[in-house]
């Protein structure tokens, strides 16, 4: 017995030694790490700056590659060619070896080694500038069929509305020289351009034309069309000529649509537009006038061929159809759109409403329809009678799947730099990492941001899947003790409160609008401020919103104002939480309206979208907060009819 005690109590100090060595190891861990990234602050600080420093201690540290880079970008110049390609061996699977693998292929440029250019570059990698190196390149090297294709490749880099990068420049001189820019498609580039409002990019492209007075005339109809449409270059009647005219009246339809239309009329007379010339003015001036809620809209749109209708014109008439219950011309219009705009789940939606509503045979999968967790999906489900089968669906065990992802070294970095606060840095090593992996490795990706807490970046990556069915990382549980709290505070849905966050902010407490609205739900300063006082908050200040106890709360408070404001109505209150207040009266209907027919006559895209997100995501929360306790409703339950002012 004694012997046993004694076994006893040597297995127990036993124990405590070696609980008490793994402890002193794991702080040892600790401190080192610590330490390291003390030092790599201080030294990519120092290196940033062109200044010098060491840190071979740092060699094990997963950011060491920033010092190397470092020590190369701000001396490049002076950097020996053998140590930039020793880099970019070392640390090929980086963004960093992408950039001065881009650097290597313009010093090779400029040497007029052709080959070596091409030998460095990576597709994919380094974006415009190394696309057109490579392509001048084997302008110098190819002949023939092959020639002929990268010439191809090359004018589809140049024929674009937006500038670009310094160093395509030769690329598109051996173009010119090639006889690829011409007349003809210098003012294919001119038209793009245009409409993308760089006038300074199609005055410059004006010398490869036969007019360049003509661009001239173009830049100024845009800034002032009333006035420049009628100078005297514009009196003949030539296609390129029609095309500036009908530029023209867009643009002052966007100001003025009654003025348009006068100026339309009589330019009509002058020149002679062919049919679709016509129906493209049309289309733009009727959905202007949809725009305008001008009671004439919808007849306006409804009389342009649709074969000649332009895509905006046949979306608008099926819009103003839907407010007018005009099932006939919302098929009309649904029909005339492009297979797979017609294949998305709003307009297979409305195109089997509007075929119930007819008497005709449906012919959309209803069923398939109802599986989706969006906005359309939950409102066939409820119309069908069917379980939102998406919300019922158990999600994969990402966890198992993770380590595949987390240990690739631009995720590591990635990681590391989010933990020394580098966001900005941590982000490029991110997204360059996403664009080597299929859909299946983003979504596990997306798994591990929101497990090392990086919601929005795990949100964001899902997205680029186009796999909205993803429940489970598309819509985290973060802040869920906070959003009850306030909610219950202003005595609003939770499911609420955490949809209009989500669709605001994805849960980044520190992000800001070019608007100025801050934090998790995008509060504006001045809303801020009114909202502060309503609720009896003291020394408020605009710093405040970055606070997510505060910002919520606030949110959450506005939310409870607009809610009361429009008598229990979800659809105005979240539309005026997006748009203002004072405009949901003047998208009111002469008569009461179902909300699904409302929300797709509203006026702005972003408030259009913005409610039918938020009613979904409401429900989504909605399932996940209180599904368990049988308390969850319907998306149909919180559409109440809209009814006139």
């Amino acid at each position: 017995m004694i012997i046993k005690k004694h076994l006893y109590r040597l297995l127990f100090i036993s124990f405590i030694v070696f609980i008490n060595i793994l402890l002193s190891k794991t702080a040892d861990a600790k401190t080192t790490l610590e330490t390291q990234r003390t030092d790599f602050l201080e030294a990519y600080d120092i290196l940033h700056k062109g200044g010098l420093y060491f840190g071979d201690h740092l060699r094990s540290y997963a950011l060491y590659p920033y010092l190397d880079y470092e020590r190369i970008k701000q001396h490049l110049d002076k950097t020996n060619r053998l140590v930039i390609l020793d880099y970019i061996n070392r640390y090929d699977q980086s963004w960093m070896a992408d950039d001065l693998r881009t650097e290597l292929m313009k010093r090779f440029a400029i040497e007029k080694k052709w080959h070596a250019v091409s030998q460095y570059y990576k597709k994919g990698a380094g974006g415009y500038a190394a696309k057109c190196l490579n392509l001048e390149a084997k302008t110098y090297t190819q002949s023939g069929a092959a020639l002929n294709q990268t010439l191809k490749q090359a004018m589809k880099l140049w024929l674009s509305g937006n500038p670009r990068p310094q160093v395509c420049s030769s690329l598109f001189q051996r173009l010119l020289e090639k006889g690829r820019i011409n007349n003809q498609t210098a003012w294919k580039r001119i038209t793009l351009a245009m409409n993308k409002g760089n006038t300074s990019l199609a005055k410059s492209l004006a010398k490869f034309t036969n007019d360049k007075t003509l661009v001239s005339v173009w830049t100024k109809v845009r800034k002032h069309p009333a006035k420049n449409l009628k100078d005297k270059e514009l009196q003949k009647d030539t296609p390129r000529i029609r095309q500036i005219i009908a530029y023209g009246i867009k643009r002052m339809a966007r100001k003025d649509t009654n003025k348009a239309k006068q100026q339309w009329l009589a330019l009509q007379k002058t020149h002679r537009f062919n049919n679709q010339e016509k129906a493209d003015i049309e289309s733009y001036i009727g959905v202007r006038l949809a725009l305008d809620r001008n009671p004439y809209a919808l007849q306006k749109l409804y009389a342009i061929p649709a074969r000649l209708r332009s895509q905006d014109a046949n979306i608008w008439l099926a819009r103003l159809a839907i407010r007018k219950n005009d099932w006939s011309k919302v098929l009309n219009a649904i029909s005339a759109l492009p297979h797979d705009l017609r294949e998305k789940d709003i307009w297979q939606y409305w195109q089997a409403y509007a075929e119930k509503k007819t008497g005709r045979k449906v012919t959309v999968n209803l069923n398939k329809l109802a599986q989706n967790a969006s906005f359309y999906g939950f409102l066939t489900a409820d119309q069908q009678n069917l379980p939102y089968r998406r919300l019922l669906q158990k999600e994969p065990n990402w966890d198992q799947l993770i380590p595949s992802i987390a240990q690739r070294p631009a995720i590591k970095r990635a990681t590391e730099l989010f933990a020394i606060n580098m966001p900005k840095l941590a982000k490029k090593e991110w997204y360059w990492q996403l664009k080597q992996l299929n859909n299946r490795e983003k979504l596990i990706a997306a798994a591990y941001a929101h497990k090392i807490n990086q919601p929005f970046l795990g949100i964001n990556t899902v997205s680029q899947t186009k796999d909205w069915n993803q429940v489970g990382l598309r819509f985290p549980m973060r802040y869920k003790k906070l959003v009850q709290k306030v909610a219950r505070s202003q005595g609003i849905l939770p499911a609420w409160v955490y949809a209009i966050m989500r669709r605001e902010s994805a849960f980044d407490p520190a992000i800001s609008s070019s608007a100025n609205a801050q934090g998790l739900m995008q509060v504006l300063p001045a809303t801020a401020r009114s909202v502060a006082k309503k609720l009896g908050i003291r020394n408020h200040t605009s710093s405040d919103l970055l606070i997510p106890e505060k910002n919520a709360l606030l949110g959450a408070g506005y939310l409870r104002q607009m809610l009361t404001r429009f008598k229990g109505n979800y659809v105005k209150a979240t539309a005026s939480y997006n748009a203002g207040p004072h405009r949901i009266p003047k998208w009111a209907p002469d008569y009461p309206l179902p909300a699904p027919n409302w929300i797709e006559s509203i006026p702005f895209n972003e408030t259009r979208n913005y409610v039918r997100a938020v009613m979904s995501y409401t429900t989504i929360y909605d399932h996940k907060l209180n599904y368990k306790k049988r308390r969850n409703l319907r998306l149909s339950y919180r559409l109440q009819t809209i009814t006139p002012e």
